[in-house]
């Protein structure tokens, strides 16, 4: 999170929970960590998600953390490199002056990572008027701005409008396992999302 709309962010997340969308990328990201097999894990901005978690308990990852500098009680990195830092829906929401400091951390804080970045605007507004997605940019402006902070980057297929993805290693889990996995978890997600539709509609919006 960039420092400048950290107070920002903070705000929001006292009164909405927010950040807790994450959970649409997985079935697209679930062959990539599998196949890499990380050992430990952080959520890099990880809002009110539980991602982490769920990536763990799917692809067996013992060690897990979470950020977000926005959310008190998970504001301090752990203070040693983890194996593999995601990154789901946080870039677009930093400034671009502020996007290389942001990316050394994360390059400081895991060995290998995987982003997943909307490229189109937000439904919310930020305090000041402004989209909450600062930063609106497509996968090639993207790609050029991670590769110094990480050479092993490449683009990563994702079946999500307006969003790009990007990881550092080679290899997914292919054939009948990487189509059950994606095939399991979409269903999984188009279910919590009518259910949390239909939730809407009975008792309305948390405010």
């Amino acid at each position: 999170m960039a420092n400048s709309l950290v107070g920002e962010y903070a705000k929001l997340h006292a009164r909405h929970r927010y950040g807790a969308t994450a959970r649409h990328a997985l079935a697209d990201m679930l062959p990539h960590i599998m196949a890499l097999r990380p050992a430990s894990l952080i959520d890099f901005g990880c809002g009110q998600s539980n991602l982490a978690f769920l990536i763990a308990a799917k692809a067996g990852i013992p060690e897990i953390h979470r950020y977000d500098p926005a959310i008190p009680e998970i504001a301090t990195l752990p203070g040693k490199q983890v194996e593999l830092a995601v990154n789901v829906d946080v870039m677009e929401h930093i400034p671009d002056e502020e996007i290389d400091a942001v990316l050394a951390s994360i390059a400081a804080s895991a060995k290998d990572a995987l982003f997943v970045i909307d490229t189109g605007p937000a439904k919310l507004l930020l305090s000041d008027g402004r989209n909450a997605h600062v930063s609106q940019h497509g996968s090639d402006w993207w790609l050029a701005r991670l590769k110094p902070h990480f050479p092993t980057i490449r683009a990563m297929p994702i079946h999500r409008r307006a969003r790009v993805a990007f990881k550092t290693w080679d290899g997914e889990v292919r054939g009948l396992t990487s189509l059950a996995v994606r095939a399991r978890e979409r269903v999984i997600y188009r279910t919590q999302k009518l259910t949390r539709s239909a939730h809407r509609k009975l008792f309305g919006a948390r405010r």
